[in-house]
């Protein structure tokens, strides 16, 4: 088979471009993907992305974090998809999920890809950032946090079973009808200084959405995801 050349969705009008500016014999196929297995990585096929098996940048604030991964062509999890890689988990790697999600006592902590802002008067979720040409994370999608959100603390809790399957916005965020579990929850603030992350340790595991993205610990850590490569040549 002729070699494929394979780049990111987002990228392909920019890279067609840049190939028909030389004189290369090549066809066009937008009907094929590089999902070839990454090491370390899983595929989760609900949000079509690569997510890795293990943290990486520990000890980095969520700023710091955000940058590490978009310098090495990575992405942090928005809440939504760090939903559907736990469901991918606990169907494809219980270990994997337990060591995610089960009260012990060693703390795993890992940031998320949201932060809170107020808009004229209203809060948004802001998610999918990206450095710009002058390195300042943008996001891609800022929107008001669905109405259905759930907008008090659960401590506890939450089910955690419900949440993930059935009891969640597109947002990613618990709903107001999520049933009641020992899963914490902490509810998205309106200070301008919030962050999201999910926490597990001695007494709880639970999501946060109100402590600082400059807060820094040991254990503190985020799981890189990489999207799945789309070829849009093949040479002939």
């Amino acid at each position: 088979m002729a070699p494929a050349i394979y780049v990111r969705e987002k990228d392909k009008e920019r890279v067609t471009r840049i190939i028909n500016s030389f004189d290369l014999d090549y066809s066009l196929e937008k009907d094929f993907s590089n999902k070839t297995a990454l090491e370390g990585f899983d595929y989760i096929p609900s949000i079509n992305l690569y997510v890795a098996r293990e943290k990486k940048f520990k000890g980095k604030n969520w700023f710091e974090s955000q940058k590490l991964l978009q310098e090495g062509g990575e992405k942090m999890l928005t809440p939504y998809e760090f939903i559907e890689y736990l469901k991918y988990m606990k169907v494809n790697n219980t270990e994997g999920y337990d060591e995610i999600t089960q009260v012990s006592n060693l703390l795993r902590a890992e940031w998320l890809d949201a932060d809170f802002k107020v808009k004229k008067g209203i809060l948004h979720i802001n998610y999918n950032h990206f450095l710009d040409s002058n390195g300042i994370l943008i996001p891609k999608n800022s929107e008001p946090l669905d109405k259905n959100t759930l907008m008090k603390d659960k401590t506890p809790g939450i089910s955690l079973e419900d949440y993930l399957n059935n009891s969640h916005t597109f947002q990613g965020l618990p709903s107001v009808n999520v049933k009641n579990g020992n899963f914490y929850y902490w509810f998205p603030r309106d200070d301008d200084n919030s962050v999201a992350r999910f926490d597990a340790y001695s007494g709880w595991a639970g999501l946060y959405c109100y402590r600082y993205p400059s807060d820094t610990y040991s254990d503190f850590g985020v799981r890189a995801a990489e999207a799945v490569k789309v070829g849009i040549a093949r040479w002939q």
